[in-house]
């Protein structure tokens, strides 16, 4: 199998950006929590080091595959609080139950990431099985990216950069601008704990982007407080505060996905019978 990469031009302007098409926790967001979760994966894959730069490197292909895959969109997110049954507690991880009631398009309206993620690690759980490389840096480096997804709180909400609520733009000064001018800090800061089995990878994938979805108002609230604070400008003292306000919450998030990652790519492994690579 040959591994196939397609890189994009990275639009800036926002304005002429689609809303699906903006770069969840930007690049380097991403490309720091897939390099993250190799500092805590078990003795047992310490193999994957040597895939460790591809995997990183393209941790960021399924935002750029966007432009060419109609499909993929919808793989970056879940309107979870969309839903009634998620919000009086009765939520089914069925996706065919929800198309039944909501019908298709609905249902790819409102996103289909937590699928999306646990088809993709049944791919990796395939590609160790057979311990095919080109398939798991593929597999790799996808999951990587709809984990950290999913530990972005405006990928798992209705309100999403802030277009129920006038915020418009908060997702790209969020994840983009404020996360890129406090990288160093973040990277410092992000730690995590060792990596464990998932014995219920759905229920696993569904709580952390539930999580998720309880974060998103913190991070709109911060973005009022901090534009009214900065006489309704987005300046310097405006992503000061909006850092002040978020700067917890955003290491936290970063970090429990590098851990979940992590995790993942163990449980995958361990699934597929704990697959012994050769050496080069």
């Amino acid at each position: 199998m040959k591994l196939k990469y397609v890189t994009v031009l990275l639009i800036s302007a926002l304005n002429f950006i689609p809303t699906s098409n903006i770069l969840p926790w930007g690049d380097k967001g991403h490309k720091l929590t897939t390099s993250k979760a190799f500092e805590c994966l078990p003795n047992e894959l310490s193999f994957m080091f040597r895939w460790k730069k591809d995997i990183v490197e393209h941790s960021i292909d399924p935002d750029h595959r966007k432009k060419g895959d109609n499909s993929e969109a919808s793989k970056h997110f879940i309107d979870i609080d969309y839903y009634q049954e998620f919000l009086n507690g009765s939520f089914t991880l069925n996706k065919d139950s929800l198309k039944n009631k909501y019908g298709e398009k609905v249902f790819l309206e409102q996103g289909i990431l937590p699928w999306a993620t646990e088809n993709t690690l049944e791919d990796l759980t395939k590609a160790f099985r057979q311990m095919d490389t080109a398939a798991i840096k593929l597999y790799a480096s996808d999951l990587a990216h709809y984990v950290a997804d999913g530990f972005q709180p405006q990928h798992a909400t209705v309100n999403y950069n802030g277009k129920l609520t006038g915020q418009k733009g908060i997702h790209f000064r969020y994840e983009i601008d404020m996360l890129d001018s406090n990288l160093a800090q973040i990277e410092k800061e992000v730690r995590p704990e060792g990596a464990f089995y998932v014995a219920n990878p759905e229920g696993y994938i569904f709580s952390y982007i539930e999580g998720s979805d309880i974060f998103a108002e913190t991070i709109l609230s911060a973005d009022k407080a901090a534009y009214k604070a900065s006489g309704e400008k987005y300046d310097g003292k405006y992503y000061k505060l909006l850092w002040f306000r978020t700067k917890y919450l955003t290491i936290q998030q970063i970090d429990s996905a590098a851990r979940a990652l992590a995790s993942l790519y163990y449980t995958a492994w361990f699934n597929a019978g704990k697959p012994v690579a050769q050496s080069n």
